[in-house]
């Protein structure tokens, strides 16, 4: 995957006006509910930073074990997925499932600011574990926090601010700043794969069943696991959109900046196209089941 503009200026663009629209929907309020519901935050967060990397691994495992040209960089490539956060879209999925959207924004925000810690350990730990080209690569761990602060955590505190300061205009400006980094975003993605369709035809037969599995296994497992924990139908819907709605568009960023990797970036793109498939399923199926716990 080629470094371009698109790539260097436009995604973390787009990330950080999402973040921003994101922190706009947030208030103080929205983090003290934590503390009186805590087990559905608990279980998405235990799928999140607990089942969720050690599906990266596995997979990880399995397309080292392939022994193609760039397998060790690949492997890093879903271990790197797996460390970062929810992507946004997750919260206009659970929507979409009839899930506990308040649930999933918190999911959202909390794993962003946990990124911190768990890009820079996971994507380490994967480093030490694949050896190859890989061994070559070192993730700055000062300048990642920095990045991340800039990227993530900086536009979520002033879209609260606004809120905080300004709420009238916030609740009048929060609907289009998302439409407007959405509207974005999509239209990067597309531009993406269009300047990179090379790499990307080349690497979805390789990869392309591999992220695939990676995102069932995520969304039907994070649902499972609190089904198991004896969460509600809604809340255990949104658990598993936020196990399995990564934000790859984080990863490539991290990949082609940080570690300047091109083909670690490769897995994201990836895995951030052919997520949407089990996705828009589990939307589907979850309507269905709210539907008839419903009329129930």
């Amino acid at each position: 995957m080629q470094d371009s503009l698109l790539l260097k200026i436009g995604l973390p663009l787009a990330i950080a006006i999402i973040m921003c629209g994101i922190g706009l929907t947030l208030r103080g309020e929205d983090f003290r509910r934590i503390a009186r519901e805590p087990r559905p935050v608990a279980v998405g967060l235990l799928g999140h930073y607990l089942l969720l990397p050690s599906l990266g691994f596995a997979t990880a495992w399995l397309v080292a074990r392939s022994g193609g040209p760039h397998a060790l960089e690949f492997a890093v490539g879903f271990v790197l997925v797996a460390a970062c956060p929810s992507g946004s879209s997750s919260n206009a999925l659970t929507y979409l499932a009839r899930g506990n959207v308040a649930l999933a924004v918190t999911l959202t925000v909390i794993s962003a600011l946990v990124t911190f810690l768990s890009v820079p350990l996971l994507v380490e730990l994967a480093l030490r574990a694949f050896g190859g080209e890989a061994r070559s690569i070192r993730l700055p761990f000062a300048q990642t926090v920095l990045h991340l602060a800039a990227l993530v955590l900086a536009p979520v505190l002033i879209g609260m601010a606004v809120r905080r300061y300004a709420a009238a205009f916030a609740l009048r400006i929060e609907p289009w700043v998302s439409r407007f980094a959405l509207g974005l975003l999509l239209l990067l993605i597309v531009a993406i794969c269009i300047t990179q369709r090379t790499v990307l035809t080349q690497s979805l037969g390789e990869l392309g069943p591999a992220a695939l599995a990676m995102g069932a296994a995520a969304i039907g497992g994070g649902f499972a696991l609190a089904r198991a924990s004896r969460l509600g139908l809604r809340d255990a819907i949104t658990v598993g959109m936020e196990v399995g709605v990564q934000n790859s568009t984080l990863a490539i960023v991290i990949a082609l900046t940080l570690l300047n990797s091109p083909a670690i970036a490769v897995p994201a793109a990836i895995y951030g196209l052919l997520m949407y498939v089990p996705a828009f399923v589990a939307a589907w199926l979850g309507r269905r089941a709210v539907a008839r716990a419903a009329a129930a």
